[in-house]
């Protein structure tokens, strides 16, 4: 059969330039190989970085020169409104067209997306291996009644087969079609993975327990070793890769397994990947430097041993400092998130998040690129505390509004106050404005200055007279 898949434009605020290394869906680059060694010829757009516009017209013309048999849409809460239109474009021009729905938001929203849309059939879930067995039923004309992980519209209401349980062996899975976005961007240096899916933590504002169910699942670490062997094969241009885990450093002992495998391999790539404050160890941080991995992202989201607690992520502020005394000696990039604006957020736990970021600044200087107003997704803990305080119910995801911030406690323009002063308090890039210079330069010079140094991407866009005012400071002092 044939099969085209999609996910298309995020919103505005959610939506990145594009660049031909930005990162791609491997949800649907897993779909596409499940698909494809099973026969089926297929077809991917990965728009989430173009404009409504574009996505529309790139995939209405893909399915009217195409004509694919079924078309499967990837949503989540950030894109929903673009696929909308396109579903309801599609529903007018081509009525009797297949059409199937995944992504988290839809495994949570399926009732309502299906309520619009009973032509549609929903895959709750991890999707490779339901949508497999759904195309097979279109192509025998069998029922899929048996198939589990399904959600579809029939005699009156929406009816939902027993659950999946999730893939337990992750290896049995082809590696992801790497090539649908390798091939359309000669220039692409950067490759994405994942060495692992799931992460037991539930922490407040994360609605991907959804899917992953709080549940850890590891690939072999020799599979990853051949993937990424493959790729630098098929790609001698390929630089770097990152990893997209959840929690890729859970388990040390299997990440300094890993490094001393690939070691071996001398593949001359450069690794970037996210992980949770702890664990973490020197002895870990040794060996992943010495396989090649250069940048490192933490989400710390909060300074505040009171907020930590209630949105439960499990660490504490001597957990931070630990890890970046841990982090001392070490040249890794490091960049840490954060957030503002959660239920309880206050002057007082702002500038305890200051002060613990400066701290850490000053063990290891960790690059802050922006501060993320709490955002809410459904399925979550806040989202229930937003319904509960009567901002928000499920109608909303049926409108054209961004996905909404918590605005329960303050106002969007004292979100937007907040993130101002954590910036340039915090971000190296507000050095080069006057309220960042005086709230960053006096206190932390020596760090930012050697920061600079060492990351000249940054110097690039200071201006001469910004840069004499950093000079003539460090000369009077």
């Amino acid at each position: 059969m044939k099969i085209l898949l999609a996910s298309l434009s995020s919103e505005i605020a959610m939506r990145l330039p594009h660049s031909p290394n930005s990162a791609y869906s491997l949800g649907l680059a897993y779909l596409h190989a499940v698909l494809e060694r099973d026969g089926h010829e297929v077809r991917t757009l990965f728009l989430d970085n173009f404009s409504h516009r574009i996505a529309a017209e790139r995939t209405m013309r893909m399915i009217g020169v195409w004509e694919p048999d079924i078309v499967g849409f990837q949503i989540f809460s950030m894109n929903r409104v673009s696929t909308y239109k396109v579903l309801n474009t599609m529903k007018t021009k081509y009525p009797d067209m297949r059409v199937v729905l995944g992504g988290v938001h839809t495994s949570i929203m399926y009732q309502q997306l299906l309520d619009q849309y009973p032509h549609a059939i929903v895959v709750i879930g991890e999707g490779e291996l339901t949508f497999g067995e759904l195309v097979k039923a279109f192509e025998s004309g069998t029922s899929y009644d048996h198939i589990l992980g399904l959600a579809f519209w029939r005699d009156g209401k929406v009816v939902c087969t027993k659950e999946r349980p999730l893939i337990d062996d992750l290896d049995a899975l082809p590696f992801p079609k790497h090539e649908v976005l390798f091939d359309e961007e000669p220039k692409r240096v950067v490759a994405h993975m994942i060495a692992s899916r799931g992460c037991p933590f539930k922490c407040s504002f994360c609605c991907l327990a959804a899917i992953s169910q709080r549940k850890w699942r590891a690939r072999d670490i020799s599979k990853v070793v051949e993937e990424l062997k493959m790729l630098k094969k098929q790609y001698p241009r390929l630089r770097y890769v990152q990893f997209h885990d959840d929690t890729f450093t859970l388990d040390e002992e299997r990440v300094i397994r890993f490094c001393k495998m690939l070691m071996k391999e001398k593949l001359s790539l450069k690794l970037i990947c996210s992980a949770r404050v702890k664990p973490a160890s020197k002895r870990m941080f040794y060996w992943m430097k010495k396989a090649g991995f250069v940048k490192i992202m933490f989400g710390l989201e909060t300074g505040s041993e009171v907020l930590l607690k209630s949105i439960h992520k499990n660490i504490k502020k001597k957990d931070v400092i630990g890890l970046f005394e841990k982090l001392r000696g070490f040249d890794f990039d490091v960049t840490t998130f954060l957030m503002c604006g959660f239920p309880g957020e206050s002057d007082a736990t702002i500038s305890e998040t200051i002060g613990l970021v400066r701290e850490t600044q000053k063990i290891h200087y960790n690059y802050i690129a922006g501060i993320g107003k709490l955002s809410v997704y459904p399925s979550t803990e806040v989202y229930e505390i937003m319904k509960a305080a009567g901002c928000i119910d499920d109608d909303f995801w049926l409108t054209e509004k961004p996905v909404p911030f918590f605005t329960v406690e303050h106002s969007l323009p004292k979100l937007v106050e907040i993130e101002e002063r954590m910036m340039n308090e915090l971000s190296v890039n507000r050095i080069l404005t006057l309220k960042g210079f005086r709230r960053q330069f006096p206190y932390m010079w020596r760090e930012i200055t050697t920061y600079l140094l060492t990351h000249p991407n940054h110097l690039i866009h200071i201006s001469g007279r910004k840069f004499k005012m950093m000079i003539l400071w460090l000369m009077r002092h």
